[in-house]
C-alpha cells in the first residue's frame, strides 16, 4: 500500500504548473469512438486462438505510435445506459481523511467538501454525484451544490449493475444492506428503509439494471428471491428465483433445479406474464419481444417474453458458463465461461468467441458504450485486448496487468506494465515508461492521472503531440482521481 500524505502535507505546498501545454483541454472534442484499424505485421499474442463469427480480427502489434492514432471521432452511439464523455472538473478524494477537493482543468481549486468518511476504500463519480465508501460510513455528495448525505454502513467497494453505468451501489460486505445512487438525478435508496427484509443477503455484485439505471434487480440469496429497487417507486417488488434480466418494463428471473430451469417473466409490479422451461441458465438479456438465455452448458435459447415458447440456437464452446452481463447498449451479452469469453447478439447469434480470455475487472460488468476489454486468464503479464461491441472485432491488444481503466466509450484503455503503463486505443498502443503508477483515465480518454515521485499528476493526451513533460500537479499521493462535468 502506498504511504498516505503526512499530517501537514496539504494543498499549500503544491507546485501547480499553469503552462497551457501541460493541461488537458476539456473544451476540444470530447466525443470518443473507435478509429480506423490498421493491420500491422507483428505478433498476434493470445488472439491467435480467437474465433470470430461473421467478422474479421484486425490485430495491431504492440508498438509505440503517435498518440493521435488513439483518438477517433464521433460519439453519437452513446446510449441511455452509458456515462457522458464530457468533463471540466477534477475530483480528488483524500483516502485517509475523506476530504473532497474539486478543481478545474487548470488545477485551480474550486471547492473543498468534508465527506465525513474516514479511511475511504472506494468511490465513484457519475455526472455531478459522488459516492464515497469507507470502513464505517458511506457519503453521497452533490458536487454542484456541495450537499452531503452520510449513511452509517461500512462498504469496501462501489459496484455498478449490469446494463447501466448510471447507477452506483455501495454494499455492506455481508450483503445485508446497501446504498443505491442514481448519478444523473442524485436519487438515493437505502435498502434498510426502502426494503427492510429479515435475513437478506443481497448479491449486489451481480445486480441487473434497466438502461436508465433507475430499476435495479438484485438476488437475495438469504431468502431465495429477487428484489426490484426502483427510484421511481415507493416500495420494492419481490420475485421468486435468481435475478436474470431487467429493462424498463420487464423483469426476468430463473429457478434452477438440478439440470432444469423455470424462467419467469414479470412486470415491475410483480404480476406474472409468462413462464418457460429450459436447461439450467446462467445469463439472460431482454430483447424486442423475447429473452435471450444462455444455459450452463453454453446453449443459446430464445424465449418469447409474452408466451414462454422457446427455440434452440447455436452453442458456445467456452466451457461451463459462469456468468453473463448485458452491456450499456442493451443489445449485447458478454458471456464468461470456464475457458473463454463470448459476445452474443440480440438475435441470439454468436458474434465472437475468444479462447482463454475473460472480461477485465473479474465480475464487473462492461460499462463502455462502444467497446469492452478482455485479459488472458493466466501468465505473469496478461494480454489485454479492446473489442468492438458491434461486430466483435479486436481493435488493439498489448501486454499488461490489471486493473485496466477505460474511458466512457470503453475503446481507450490504460493498463499498468512492468515499466509504467500503456494507453491502448483505436489505432495502437502508446507506451509510457516512466515508472509512474496509474490512477485514472478521463472519460474522453484525453488525460491520464498517475503518481510520480509521491505526487499525483494529470498528463494530457493530445491528438497532435506526445504527452506533456510538465503535467498538472494534483497534490500528494494517497488520493483517488475522478472527473465530472459542471
Amino acid at each position: 500500500m502506498p504511504d498516505g500524505p503526512t499530517l501537514f502535507d496539504d494543498e499549500d505546498g503544491r507546485d501547480r504548473n499553469k503552462d497551457a501545454t501541460s493541461r488537458p483541454d476539456a473544451d476540444r472534442g470530447n466525443d470518443v469512438a473507435v478509429g480506423s484499424v490498421e493491420s500491422r505485421n507483428g505478433p498476434n499474442f493470445l488472439f491467435r486462438r480467437a474465433v470470430v463469427v461473421g467478422g474479421v480480427v484486425a490485430v495491431v502489434a504492440t508498438a509505440s505510435i503517435v498518440i493521435g492514432q488513439l483518438i477517433g471521432t464521433g460519439g453519437s452511439n452513446t446510449t441511455s445506459g452509458a456515462v457522458s464523455a464530457d468533463w471540466n472538473r477534477i475530483v480528488l478524494i483524500d483516502e485517509r481523511t475523506g476530504r473532497v477537493i474539486v478543481e478545474d482543468v487548470d488545477g485551480e481549486e474550486l471547492s473543498r467538501i468534508e465527506s465525513g468518511v474516514r479511511a475511504a476504500t472506494s468511490s465513484a463519480v457519475i455526472d455531478s454525484t459522488l459516492v464515497v465508501a469507507g470502513e464505517t460510513s458511506v457519503a453521497v455528495i452533490s458536487i454542484s451544490d456541495e450537499t452531503v448525505d452520510e449513511f452509517d454502513l461500512g462498504a469496501d467497494t462501489v459496484v455498478t449493475p449490469a446494463g447501466s453505468a448510471l447507477t452506483a451501489i455501495a454494499p455492506r460486505p455481508d450483503g445485508g444492506r446497501a446504498v443505491l445512487v442514481h448519478g444523473p438525478s442524485g436519487d438515493v435508496i437505502d435498502t434498510d428503509t426502502f426494503a427492510p427484509v429479515v435475513g437478506a443477503r443481497y448479491e449486489f455484485a451481480d445486480a441487473r439494471s434497466s438502461p436508465s439505471g433507475r430499476d435495479v434487480l438484485v438476488t437475495d440469496s438469504g431468502n431465495f428471491q429477487s428484489v426490484l429497487f426502483s427510484f421511481d417507486r415507493d416500495e420494492p417488488s419481490f420475485f421468486p428465483g435468481l435475478a436474470l434480466a431487467a429493462d424498463d418494463d420487464l423483469i426476468v428471473t430463473a429457478q434452477n433445479v438440478g439440470n432444469d430451469a423455470t424462467v419467469n417473466v414479470f412486470n415491475h409490479d410483480g404480476d406474472p406474464i409468462t413462464t418457460g422451461r429450459t436447461p439450467s441458465v446462467r445469463a439472460g438479456m431482454i430483447t424486442d419481444g423475447a429473452v435471450v438465455l444462455v444455459t450452463v452448458e453454453g446453449g443459446i435459447v430464445t424465449m418469447s417474453s409474452s408466451k414462454g415458447e422457446t427455440s434452440d440456437g447455436p452453442k458456445l464452446d467456452i466451457g461451463a458458463i459462469e456468468s453473463g452481463n448485458v452491456t450499456t447498449t442493451g443489445d449485447r451479452l458478454v458471456v464468461t465461461g470456464a475457458t473463454g469469453t463470448a459476445l452474443v447478439g440480440a438475435d441470439s447469434t454468436i458474434i465472437a468467441a475468444f479462447d482463454g480470455q475473460r472480461p477485465t475487472g473479474a465480475r464487473r460488468p462492461p460499462t463502455g458504450s462502444t467497446c469492452f476489454t478482455t485479459v488472458s486468464a493466466d501468465g505473469p503479464e496478461q494480454q489485454i485486448a479492446v473489442i468492438d461491441l458491434v461486430d466483435g472485432t479486436v481493435l488493439v491488444e498489448a501486454a499488461g496487468v490489471e486493473p485496466v481503466l477505460a474511458d466512457a466509450s470503453g475503446c481507450i484503455v490504460a493498463a499498468a506494465t512492468a515499466r509504467g503503463f500503456d494507453v491502448l486505443g483505436g489505432g495502437g498502443v502508446q507506451k509510457s515508461e516512466t515508472d509512474e503508477t496509474l490512477l485514472a483515465i478521463s472519460p474522453d480518454g484525453l488525460a491520464v492521472a498517475a503518481v510520480r515521485d509521491r505526487r499525483a499528476i494529470l498528463v494530457a493526451i493530445s491528438p497532435t503531440e506526445p504527452a506533456s513533460s510538465e503535467p498538472l500537479d494534483l497534490g500528494p499521493r494517497g488520493r483517488s482521481v475522478s472527473f465530472t462535468q459542471s
